[in-house]
């Protein structure tokens, strides 16, 4: 999931550099970061009661 993530904060980097950052590419990147969060959260979680 780390490198998900760090595609995402490159992809971010390289919209904002590119001038074509909107309201609505905010939104969906932001709402791709929380999915990728709760995900990698829900792995530790299961992790943690299985161990």
């Amino acid at each position: 999931m780390k490198s998900a993530s760090e595609e995402l904060k490159k992809l971010r980097l390289m919209a904002e550099k590119s001038l074509i950052k909107t309201d609505e590419l905010d939104k969906v990147l932001a709402q791709v970061e929380a999915t990728l969060a709760r995900t990698e959260a829900r792995k530790v979680s299961a992790k943690n009661k299985s161990a």
